[in-house]
């Protein structure tokens, strides 16, 4: 197959991120830097920077090509060593795309397909829509031959050579089904429940403690008088309020207002942005897991965040957030119920085991080393605040209930389950966690004691998840016979991978 060049706007985007990159130094060294010498020479330095990298960037685009077949992507690259990638299509984790608002005034896009191992991703920085879509659509086709050819050795002792064949080489259409796409009275909900319009009045405080650096405060003195008038005063928090409401819904319409989460039979897909777009797609057999996360504010309104665990890394350049968490101003149920949808075979018990009693007692007694060492400073330092000495002995005071009050809701949050395929643990104090995962997508589990563990008949069990980090889950203090039972059920996990 013959080999491509990238798009020619990978030139641009490279030459922009460079003199990005640099802007701050030069506006430096050329407006503020008065010193001679040497430093009258950062300047030239700087800008010979700048022209070697945006050669660098017109030199790379000249060697560097791609070509992508039925089966792999074969990336070639080097100015002067010569390399060469194939990267095979059932490798890849799940594909990312993004268009800012530069990709959508040319009409570009680009695409990030993750393979979820120590390799780099195939990542594409500028494309056109079309060439993006055709690649994609490449590596979809490749795991439908697949699944088509597991079906075909599966049923080869029912089906006729000939069917096999013709189902082998036409896997079925598959139909997108919407899950969700919130509607204007969601999104205005949400901008209220983000708390993003508190966002505004510590930036105008900032901006009117480095007022005098852009105006002389002496000509506005005149002015401090009209605060004074009752009417003046509420029509500028009237309208910092509006203000701030306005900015806290705007970033969430622009974040979410074009929100879309729908699925088929073998991928999910997510897509977000308005202005700048990301579309995220897995496949269902590549989720490690699921998180349901519930900040206290999400707990007291009953809200949750649900995150895909998977193997690759999701933010597709600088400039992007992580796409793998679903629409995060879902009702609880709600989340669950989508997540019954999407992943059927994912199932959360709300029924779960609880830590023993002994456990809270345990926790409460052990030594806080944060505590100890504020009380000794404070004892010895003696600070005052206002004019008055702080009375260390109730620092110390409220500081213990904090802490015993800290650790006593994360017993109270903690509980577990080791079902038959499925392993949920949910623990947190202020912010609860709610992590499931199946065993065959478990590739490591640890059981440890420390003496007093053993003495009390007591281990913590972790559990270890492929992702970008590696994923840890540790469940401290459960009874060292649960512990046993975790162990024996793990090691039943080639039962699961022989199936697949």
């Amino acid at each position: 197959m013959e080999k491509r060049r990238y798009h020619p706007a990978n030139m641009l985007f490279a030459i922009m991120k460079t003199i990005r990159g640099w802007i701050i130094p030069l506006i430096i060294v050329f407006f503020f830097n008065n010193t001679d010498g040497w430093g009258s020479y950062a300047k030239y330095g700087i800008l010979g920077i700048i022209l070697l990298s945006i050669i660098g960037s017109i030199l790379k685009w000249f060697t560097d090509q791609y070509t992508a077949d039925e089966r792999a992507f074969h990336l070639y690259s080097g100015i002067f060593s010569k390399s060469s990638r194939t990267v095979p299509y059932e490798k890849i984790q799940n594909v990312t795309k993004h268009t800012n608002i530069l990709h959508r005034l040319l009409r570009l896009t680009a695409i990030k397909f993750e393979t979820g191992s120590k390799e780099k991703a195939v990542d594409f920085q500028v494309l056109t829509k079309e060439e993006a879509s055709r690649l994609e659509q490449l590596t979809k086709e490749d795991v439908q031959e697949q699944a088509a050819v597991q079906d075909t050795e599966i049923k080869g002792d029912e089906l006729e050579e000939e069917d096999a064949v013709s189902e082998q080489t036409v896997p079925p259409a598959e139909t997108k089904i919407i899950h969700f796409k919130p509607t204007k009275k969601e999104l205005i909900r949400a901008s209220f429940t983000s708390l993003s319009f508190l966002l505004v009045p510590p930036l105008l405080i900032s901006f009117l403690l480095k007022f005098d650096i852009f105006f002389d405060w002496s000509e506005l003195r005149q002015y401090l008088p009209l605060l004074k008038v009752w009417w003046i005063t509420a029509i500028g928090l009237i309208g910092i309020i509006v203000v701030s409401l306005l900015v806290g819904m705007w970033r969430v319409v622009q974040k979410y207002g074009n929100y879309e989460l729908k699925s088929d039979d073998t991928y999910i897909y997510i897509q977000t942005g308005l202005l700048s777009e990301s579309a995220f797609s897995i496949r269902k057999d590549r989720v490690q897991g699921i998180e349901i996360t519930q900040p206290i504010l999400h707990r007291l309104l009953g809200l949750a965040k649900v995150k895909l665990i998977s193997t690759g890394s999701l933010d597709i350049s600088e400039e992007t957030e992580t796409i793998n968490s679903l629409y995060p101003y879902f009702s609880l149920k709600q989340a669950q119920t989508m997540i019954a949808e999407i992943l059927p075979e994912y199932e959360i018990q709300h029924s779960m085991e609880r830590l023993e009693q002994k456990v809270l007692l345990y926790r409460l007694l052990q030594p806080s080393i944060i505590w100890l060492g504020v009380t000794i400073t404070l004892y010895f330092w003696r600070p005052e605040l206002l004019g008055y000495e702080i009375m260390w002995w109730i620092v110390s005071i409220v500081l213990l209930i904090l802490i015993e009050g800290y650790r006593y809701l994360d017993f109270k949050h903690t509980s577990y389950l080791i079902s038959d395929k499925f392993f949920q643990i949910k623990t947190g104090a202020l912010t609860t966690t709610l992590f499931v995962t199946k065993r065959n997508k478990m590739i490591e589990i640890a059981r440890n004691q420390n003496p007093l563990q053993r003495w009390l008949k007591l281990a913590t069990i972790e559990s270890i998840n492929r992702a970008k980090p590696v994923l840890h889950n540790k469940l401290k203090d459960l009874p060292a016979s649960e512990a046993d039972r975790f162990y024996v059920w793990y090691r039943q996990r080639t039962n699961d991978v022989r199936k697949q």
